[in-house]
Formats: structure tokens, C-alpha cells, sequence
């Protein structure tokens, strides 16, 4: 194809629908790649095959062409919707090469075994394929637990490995793929963490005493039980020092009860920050025993970190770091297996949408849904203010403006036009609890100022030295 008839990777033409558009580059990426397709079966047409490149290689199930029941294991495809992708499109365009006669309308895959698999096509959903044998056998059995459309409801999830044992039982030749198990795994694992908060808090807060709700922190208390809940957060303008607290306590609350336990990161931007984070978080020793190592980035892309180590919780103190897909501290998180990701911005205003979707596939390459629809939604809202009505739907459930809803809380009037919300709710200025608030207090301030920042920095080294 000559340059000058590629199409445009941010613009859909005129006469394309955004689907049609993407399926079209994920072709014309396919024809001028240089893939290597190898067939893995006996089968003409359809089955398994390996796509192969300078940068990978993938395994790709062929079906049929926009068949539901396609898979590669690249990630694009199961996060694309689509249906396809360029290895996908490779094997498509290695088959038009080698039989005549494509699309093949005529012909239509069929097997005798009967699977049950996920399909990628407009969202991920469980869906059962029953082949030529036994067909009465597994119609009487999955058609308890599928509708209509064979499509497993959520609420038969938790059911999955009773229907494959049945199933098993039918035919040896069963099959139910991997990912079919990650993704019920995924959803009965998040069913659970929140039927046993809404066990634990029936009024939808978690108090700071543990026993009773105060008031004028009614708002921050129900703050953190909504970061619990969503199991995830993307948290905007939290500043020194309220927010060590809140992520302390939500560390407590994450594992409070829990056997085994993975570490837990908290990662931010220098060492001063790191010797306030160990500060407060040394206030909760007592009763937060989750391993939680607090690091400057700096530190956490030295450590050797092997791929899929499983971390129970981190939080990303400065997110602006990973909307450079390459970024060190990018690359190191990649390599995590995270129950729970909390990251925090100052601000939304100076990220575009590549930057953002960036950011937030961090959490989950699912949450915002396909990359290129979220792009070509919601373009035209950038620069995002800090005003939860105007965020692209994708994102409401789990971005919080926690600034907002606490300076909605009863708060403290301090220098200037500032408030400062008072971190526990303490009426003695002579307690112990008090006295570490304007230690806090006082922290916040040095942290705005870069000078004294430094001061503090400098001090903090040179008495560390002399301890050694």
C-alpha cells in the first residue's frame, strides 16, 4: 500500500464507523508487517496457529472471520472489543494466500467438543460453544446455568466449577479455557472483598475511633469507605498530611482479618517523603501488620522485582510518573500482580487523554474500556477540570476529588484563604494525639515551601549520619 492511502490513526474518516476504522489499521498493520504465520493443527482452515514477529509471538485461535469465538493472546485483543487484531488480521491474510475462496461463507467451524470460553468481542462475557457430540447431554446441562444467547450470567459465576465437573463428566473432550477461570476468579474476588465491607460497615462508613461516627468527619469517613469499596482509586488533589492518614487507615481496613499477606508498596517521590510516610505510618504500628514498604521512586525501579510478584496493596504518590507508557516506574509496577492500586494526581488539567488512559490502564487494561473509543469519546472534554460531573463516564465510579468532599467536612481556618481539615477528631490540645496533628500541621507547611523542604531534608541526612 502507498503512504500516501494509509489511513489516519487519530482521525476516523467520514465514511467508517470508529469500529470499521480500527479493524481497517489493524489490517493495514497486518499487510505491512513482517509476521511469520505458522498453522498448529491438521485443520484447513480453522484452529490454532502462531504469529510471529522481531517483538513476540502470539497464539491465535481462528474461527472464522468476526467470529465471537476468535482469540490471540495479545493484549489489544482482549481489550480492543473488536474482535480481531493485527495477528489476527496476519492469519486472515495468510489464509486468503493459501485457500481459495475466502470469506469461506460456505463453510463454518464445527467440532465435536463442547467449550465454554470468553468472548472479547464488545466486552468480555462467558459464553458455551456445544459441539456435534453429545449434544443432548450438554444442552440439558448448560442450559440451567446459560440463557438463551449462551451467555453464563453473572450470578452463575460462583457456579463455574461445579458445571465444569458435570460437564467433565459427559466427555472427556470438554474444554474450558484459562482465562475463563482468571476472569470468574476475578469478579467472585471482588463480589466478596465488598459483600464483607458492606458486613463489616452497614452505614457505608469507616470511623477513625473504630466505634462511633463523629460528625464533622462523616464525610471523610465515607470517603474511605468508598475507596475500599471500588477496591481501587484514582484520587485527585489530596495533599500533605491528610492523606497519609487516609492511606494508613485504608491499609489497615484493606487487610484487617487476612491471613496471608503479600506486601504492600508506597511509593513516592523523594526521601523526604518517604521519612513523613514511615512517620505516620509508624503511628498505626500497632495494629497495621501488612508489610508495607514505603520507596522513593527512585528506589523501587532498583529493586529486582521478578515478573507477576503479587503485592496486596500500593499506592502511587505522584501518578503523573506513568502517563509515559516507559516510564521506569511504569515498567516495575507492570510486573506486579496488585489486589489493590490507589494512585494520586494533583491535578487533571495538564494530562491529554493518551496520558490519562495511561495512568488508569495502570489499575486495570479494562477500566476504561477500549483505548481507542475512550480517545475518540471524550477528546473534545480535555483539559479536564476537577469537577466529577464533566468526567468521561468510563471513570466516575472510582475517581475521587477527595479535596472536595472534604473541605465539605467541618474544617479549620489556618493561613490565608487555606483550610486545613483537623486528622482526628480530638478536643484536648494537650493529648498526644494533638501534638502529632501540629507536628503534621507544621510538615504540610514545610512541604509547600521548597526551601524549607530542603532545610528539613538536609537536617533529617546530617542526623541520620551521626546516628550511624
Amino acid at each position: 500500500m502507498k503512504l500516501g492511502n494509509r489511513l489516519s490513526n487519530k482521525i476516523c474518516p467520514e465514511n467508517m464507523t470508529v469500529e470499521e476504522w480500527q479493524v481497517a489499521l489493524r489490517r493495514e498493520n497486518a499487510r505491512e508487517s513482517d509476521f511469520q504465520v505458522e498453522h498448529l493443527d491438521k485443520n484447513r482452515i480453522w484452529g490454532d496457529y502462531l504469529v510471529s514477529s522481531a517483538t513476540g509471538r502470539y497464539k491465535v485461535a481462528f474461527r472464522g472471520v468476526q467470529s465471537d469465538r476468535n482469540f490471540c493472546s495479545c493484549l489489544d485483543f482482549r481489550t480492543n472489543g473488536l474482535g480481531t487484531c493485527k495477528h489476527l488480521e496476519a492469519v486472515t491474510l495468510y489464509l486468503q494466500d493459501h485457500v481459495p475462496g475466502y470469506p469461506w461463507a460456505g463453510l463454518s467451524y464445527s467440532a465435536e467438543y463442547t467449550s465454554i470460553y470468553v468472548s472479547y468481542k464488545g466486552g468480555r462475557s462467558i459464553r458455551v460453544r456445544i459441539g456435534t457430540a453429545y449434544q443432548a447431554e450438554y444442552q440439558r446441562l448448560l442450559y440451567q446455568y446459560f440463557d438463551e444467547d449462551g451467555i453464563l450470567p453473572l450470578e452463575q459465576y460462583v457456579h463455574l466449577d461445579h458445571i465444569c465437573k458435570q460437564a467433565q463428566a459427559i466427555s472427556s473432550s470438554f474444554r474450558c479455557y484459562d482465562d475463563v477461570h482468571e476472569f470468574v476468579l476475578e469478579c467472585l474476588r471482588e463480589q466478596q472483598w465488598r459483600a464483607e465491607l458492606k458486613a463489616t460497615y452497614p452505614e457505608e462508613a469507616i470511623p477513625w475511633n473504630k466505634h462511633t461516627l463523629v460528625e464533622p468527619f462523616e464525610v471523610v469517613e465515607r470517603l474511605l469507605y468508598d475507596l475500599c469499596y471500588q477496591g481501587f482509586g484514582f484520587i485527585v488533589g489530596l495533599k500533605h498530611p491528610f492523606y497519609t492518614h487516609l492511606i494508613a487507615r485504608l491499609v489497615e481496613e484493606v487487610y484487617q482479618g487476612e491471613e496471608l499477606r503479600e506486601k504492600g508498596y508506597v511509593i513516592v517521590g523523594n526521601e523526604t517523603d518517604v521519612l513523613v510516610w514511615q512517620a505516620i505510618l509508624f503511628q498505626y504500628s500497632e495494629y497495621v501488620h501488612l508489610p508495607v514498604q514505603v520507596m522513593s521512586q527512585e528506589q523501587f525501579v532498583k529493586i529486582q522485582i521478578p515478573q507477576g510478584t503479587r503485592a496486596s496493596f500500593v499506592y502511587v504518590n505522584d501518578a503523573d510518573c506513568l502517563k509515559e507508557w516507559k516510564n521506569p516506574v511504569s515498567l516495575a509496577l507492570k510486573k506486579l500482580e496488585i489486589k489493590h492500586l490507589y494512585m494520586h494526581v494533583e491535578t487533571l488539567e495538564h494530562l491529554t487523554p493518551v496520558q490519562l488512559s495511561s495512568i488508569l490502564q495502570h489499575i486495570n487494561p479494562f477500566v476504561i474500556g477500549p483505548f481507542y473509543k475512550f480517545i475518540h469519546s471524550y477528546r473534545p472534554l480535555f483539559p479536564l477540570a476537577e469537577v466529577a460531573e464533566r468526567l468521561p463516564a468510563e471513570m466516575k465510579p472510582f475517581t475521587f476529588f477527595a479535596t472536595q468532599r472534604i473541605h465539605a467536612a467541618k474544617a479549620l481556618p489556618t493561613s490565608g484563604d487555606e483550610q486545613a481539615i483537623r486528622i482526628l477528631p480530638v478536643n484536648d490540645e494537650h493529648t498526644p494525639e494533638n501534638k502529632v496533628n501540629r507536628l503534621l500541621g507544621l510538615l504540610s507547611e514545610i512541604l509547600e515551601d521548597p526551601d524549607a523542604t530542603l532545610l528539613l531534608r538536609t537536617q533529617i541526612l546530617s542526623l541520620l549520619q551521626v546516628d550511624k
